[in-house]
């Protein structure tokens, strides 16, 4: 069935006069917010169909607004799902949603799990479910648009056009949709008896093309699609299909018609566009209606059948099998009209899509004040870079003309010089730390003491000067043993002691110790990790990765009156994972960032308030990362709490024991 060039034009002039009219329509100020939930990221055809739909239909009605988020599920799974239900709240605080769209089954998995916390009253309409009746829906405030897969219609289909067949390859992965269609597919087998349906055994590229390639008695080949591999990576789902193509001799089907002229005969679809409008239809339907309970749960769409002339010819397929109302191309080259006016319009229309997106982008940036914050990493600055180096120039220096001196001495005598100079090294970095910090808390308990052998003292006054000494021992002590550590570092006398442990153990065993030594009420301790079925494990050393939990958790207590302080690891977007204390203090100005980890720096900027310290733990923290193979930054605003962020070497999740 061809595209004439008036046809063309005709849908060429309509699109143009869909997007200039919906351009001119009026803002209405009275808006509706709807939030889209989609599972998949833009990009994914079936996505793209859905949400050209949507902003189709949504455009007839100027008073919605939209606000679209993706889960990305097909990357990342269900695992990072309490990840994206922060996200929102944090997007959306003060927002309310009229009405909520979601598109597949992962995005209706999160609206299930958290609809009470992020949307509670409003109604939820599914599109691009295919097994709706396994959810809850009665009672419930869900509605939605069956997507019709009909397992049962594919192997009709098969049996219908190769009646002889009894054998196919299904070709689809283990996400959510591949699942449920593997587990459609094997109900519906019992109904044929002499027919098999065979499915990869592992969902790796180059098996799957060899499982292809060798037949094995295969009659016919029906692909889902297969967008992540076995061990999780996307796969290019449309070179995959060219692939099959390629290798199989034996019919090739699919339900997607975009896939026509990839040697593919035919196959099933649904348009997604027109579930998208259909979504948009019902949920609009329901926002006017004070009847909902009259309103079907589960509505559906017609379902559509397309061929290739030429590949019909070529299996001996006769087109008087093909079911009513079948949609046929004929594709004898690449620049075949009829195919080129199908591109033509897909691109019209995903062109519409784009310009009705960038403007309802631009209408929702005007009203949303609040910009998504993201993870940066702090490069090393280049003083303390510079710093390091002219001391490693004088180290060297001074070995050279030791060496010139010692070049005659025996191996006995040069490993005695080489301890001494250690020693010598660090003694001096030992005197030049402490010559600059240790008066303050050292005049303190001499001139207390000295105070505590007047004899008109009364109980209370004697009581207050043994608590600032004993408080000013305290400091000192610290002040001694961090100033030791630094030494240690950057005489390079610090030894490592690694061992493969538990990182999940250490911050519970922190958590404990101190919930019990913390006395501020108003400031609660948590946990936070990536999932209760795995746990992660270092190949560190165990004594330095508390040392580092421990000072970051001591200057998050110094800085937070009242809020939170959280400890754990999560996965970055680059796969890294990194581990952090969070708390809801003071914060830190973005231009100090990098001060704070200097020697000796305090920053006193509350003038009402005095916080105590040594200016040594961040600098000692951040040596001990770096001595890890590890990095440290920050990210903090004022008055919005401090996120300290580092990551380690060999870490691995494992399956919980």
């Amino acid at each position: 069935m061809g595209i004439t060039s008036k046809q063309f034009r005709l849908v060429f002039f309509l699109t143009i006069f869909s997007i200039a009219a919906y351009s001119a329509s009026p803002i209405v100020e009275k808006t509706r917010n709807i939030l889209v939930i989609n599972s998949y990221e833009q990009g994914f055809a079936w996505t793209d169909s859905l949400m050209t739909g949507i902003l189709k239909e949504a455009k007839v009605h100027p008073e919605i607004m939209l606000s679209i988020e993706n889960l990305n599920s097909k990357r990342f799974g269900q695992n990072h799902f309490e990840t994206f239900k922060h996200y929102f709240q944090e997007k959306y605080v003060g927002v309310h949603f009229d009405g909520i769209l979601v598109t597949d089954n992962d995005a209706l998995d999160f609206a299930f799990t958290y609809d009470q916390d992020l949307f509670p009253d409003a109604p939820v309409v599914f599109t691009g479910i295919s097994n709706p009746e396994v959810y809850p829906l009665d009672g419930s405030k869900y509605w939605g648009i069956k997507e019709t897969s009909n397992t049962d219609s594919i192997i009709d289909l098969v049996k219908l056009l190769l009646p002889e067949s009894k054998k196919m390859l299904v070709l689809t992965d283990l996400t959510t949709t591949g699942r449920i269609y593997r587990e459609g597919l094997m109900k519906q087998r019992v109904r044929f008896p002499d027919f098999s349906i065979l499915f990869p055994e592992e969902i790796v590229i180059d098996s799957i093309e060899s499982l292809v390639s060798s037949n094995r008695g295969i009659d016919a080949v029906f692909y889902i699609g297969i967008n992540q591999d076995k061990f999780g990576n996307p796969v290019n789902n449309v070179l995959l299909l060219e692939s099959v193509g390629k290798l199989t001799k034996v019919p090739l089907f699919t339900n997607d018609p975009l896939f026509i002229g990839k040697q593919v005969v035919g196959g099933i679809f649904q348009s997604g566009v027109k579930h998208g409008q259909e979504a948009v239809r019902l949920l609009y339907q329901l926002l006017d209606s004070t009847h909902s309970g009259s309103i079907p749960r589960i509505q559906t769409t017609e379902q559509g059948y397309f061929f290739d002339r030429t590949l019909l010819s070529k299996f001996n397929i006769n087109e008087a099998k093909l079911p009513k109302g079948s949609i046929l191309a004929d594709l004898p080259g690449p620049f075949n009209k009829s195919f080129l006016g199908v591109l033509g319009i897909a691109f019209l229309l995903l062109s519409l899509a784009v310009l009705i997106l960038s403007v309802v982008n631009r209408r929702r940036r005007n009203r949303q004040k609040r910009s998504d914050s993201q993870l940066k990493e702090i490069e090393a600055q280049k003083n303390e870079l510079k710093e390091a180096y002219s001391q490693l120039n004088e180290v060297i220096s001074e070995l050279e003309n030791a060496n010139e001196l010692l070049k005659d001495s025996n191996v006995s005598l040069l490993e005695a010089k080489k301890k001494a100079e250690e020693a010598d090294n660090l003694k001096s970095a030992f005197l030049a730390n402490v010559s600059h910090e240790i008066r303050t808390p050292l005049n303190s308990i001499v001139g207390f003491s000295s105070l505590l052998i007047e004899p008109d003292l009364d109980e209370e006054t004697r009581k207050t000067y043994a608590d600032l000494i004993e408080s000013n021992t305290e400091s000192l002590l610290v002040l001694i043993d961090e100033i030791i550590d630094l030494s240690k570092i950057e005489a390079q006398q610090l030894t490592l002691k690694k061992i493969d442990f538990s990182i999940d153990a250490l911050l519970e065993e922190l958590l404990q110790v101190f919930s019990y030594s913390h006395k501020n009420e108003k400031v609660a301790l948590r946990v936070s990790k990536i999932s209760e079925q795995k746990e992660l494990f270092v190949f560190s050393d165990r004594v330095r990765v508390k040392q580092i939990f421990i000072n970051l958790l001591t200057n998050a207590l110094k800085f937070t009156d009242s809020g939170f302080i959280e400890l754990g690891y999560l996965m970055s977007e680059s796969k890294e994972l990194v581990l952090y204390v969070k708390d809801t203090g003071i914060g830190i100005k973005k231009e100090h960032h990098t001060e704070i980890f200097r020697r000796f720096r305090k920053l006193n900027e509350n003038a009402l308030k005095i916080y105590r310290g040594t200016g040594l733990g961040l600098a000692i923290t951040q040596k001990l990362v770096e001595l890890l193979g590890g990095k440290i930054w920050i990210v903090s605003e004022p008055g919005q709490g401090a996120t300290f962020c580092f990551t380690l070497e060999n870490c691995v999740l494992k399956d919980s024991h």
